[in-house]
């Protein structure tokens, strides 16, 4: 028994080790990091001789697949529709001479969208958006962009979207139930807390805007109201009646296709093939890792170093270094979302396996604006290559100014995490 255990945990190890040193090629070779660990996850288990071809396979996630699959689909039939774009775009219009309420509308926008569609959908959304309402109020774009981000980092972990239902498998395989509704909730404020700094840093309280904001819009048409109907079937199914939500997407997006809202070969266009495999493919590793001990490890290791009154900003802190080399979807969800309920149940005291992965994903989410991320990549490439901005706007200062940022941002959600904020709400 006692060398059976310790051939357990040897693999363990390995399989961690791994599980970083994909991590850190996919960084350094920009691949995609899911089909490293899919390769991994095979050489892995054939040569230690370890895990059948049937063991190494039940680490790919159908059910994730088609909760992807669906919830993708979908929002990528609603995106080329383009009534999402075209609703928040007339909301954010019937404020447009309150120039004041311009980061605000921003913030919340983002977060709707992304509640609704997932991150990604949230960051296209708010990057299309930020920088006509820029021109139109004079507010600095650098401090618009952080807070219209911030916005859709707050929202994207709900119910019905993509990235929640990720989260949502996640906390299951660990017994554990619901806590979407608490995860925003500390997501929210933690995301609130940074466009705050940013409006201060970037002294946003001294515009005066004397403009109006006036978006591109148009009118629904019987299409629109088409898919609208379907996104409400949707929700209705899932939050109703407890229906799955892949599936129900799945149906809906179909039927929408089926019936000539958008067109079919379109609508593939948008799904993010390379998210998925990502999210998915490390699922196969993370099988290996969970079932040789591996996480077992990562989590023995991490309690071992900290307290229940530490474990909250060294989570947020870990998370925060990784989201700086990995995407936190496709790396640091499913890397660390499985260590939250043995994590909890170690350290002890009032620490709570939502607090924890709150103070994770908040961690991860605060990094995000680094210029070497998606989203301060984003934010750096919008404002450098507007035709109004370009010349107004150093490129390599802002290159400075957002990793800066978003190693400030960590290291304020890290303090958060310290002082209790994300165990406020249960």
């Amino acid at each position: 028994m006692t060398e059976r255990w310790g051939v357990k945990m040897n693999l363990g190890i390995i399989a961690l080790v791994i599980l970083f040193v994909v991590i850190g090629v996919g960084f350094f070779k920009k691949m995609n990091v899911g089909m490293l660990a899919m390769m991994s996850a095979v050489i892995l288990g054939y040569m230690t001789n370890q895990y059948s071809k049937e063991e190494i396979l039940s680490g790919y996630s159908v059910s994730l697949f088609i909760t992807l699959l669906g919830l993708n689909l979908l929002f990528g039939v609603i995106s080329t529709n383009g009534v999402l774009d075209l609703l928040m775009k007339k909301l954010i219009n019937l404020f447009g001479k309150q120039i004041w309420l311009a980061p605000v509308l921003l913030f919340l926008s983002g977060w709707a969208v992304s509640a609704l569609a997932g991150g990604f959908a949230g960051l296209a959304f708010v990057v299309g958006v930020t920088i006509p309402v820029v021109h139109a109020t004079g507010y600095d774009p650098i401090m618009m962009m952080i807070i219209a981000n911030a916005g859709a980092q707050a929202g994207r972990y709900t119910q019905i979207s993509p990235d929640g239902n990720i989260v949502l498998n996640l906390l299951a395989e660990q017994g554990i139930e619901k806590g979407l509704f608490v995860l925003t909730v500390n997501m929210t404020i933690s995301m609130a807390v940074i466009s705050i700094l940013a409006f201060i840093w970037f002294k946003g309280y001294k515009v005066k805007g004397k403009g109006e904001i006036k978006l591109e819009t148009g009118k629904l048409t019987v299409k629109h109201w088409i898919t609208l109907a379907g996104f409400l079937v949707m929700v209705v199914s899932i939050m109703a009646f407890g229906k799955d939500s892949g599936l129900i997407g799945l149906m809906v997006s179909v039927f929408l296709i089926l019936i000539g809202v958008v067109d079919e070969k379109t609508a593939f266009k948008t799904l993010p093939w390379n998210t998925i495999m990502m999210v998915t493919g490390v699922g196969m590793l993370m099988n290996i890792v969970i079932g040789s001990g591996g996480i077992d490890i990562l989590t023995n290791l991490i309690a071992g170093l900290t307290t229940p009154a530490t474990v909250g900003g060294v989570s947020a802190m870990t998370a925060s270094i990784m989201s700086w080399f990995s995407s936190t979807l496709g790396v640091v969800v499913p890397t660390l979302t499985p260590t939250v309920g043995d994590l909890a149940r170690e350290v002890g005291g009032n620490v709570t396996a939502v607090g924890l992965l709150s103070c994770m994903l908040i961690g991860s989410s605060s990094a995000c604006f680094s210029p070497a991320s998606s989203v301060g990549g984003m934010i750096l490439s919008s404002v450098t290559g507007d035709e109004k901005l370009k010349n107004t706007i150093d490129e390599n200062k802002t290159f400075v100014l957002l990793f800066v940022w978003s190693i400030a941002m960590a290291i304020v959600s890290a303090v958060l995490a310290l002082v209790g904020v994300f165990s406020i709400v249960e």
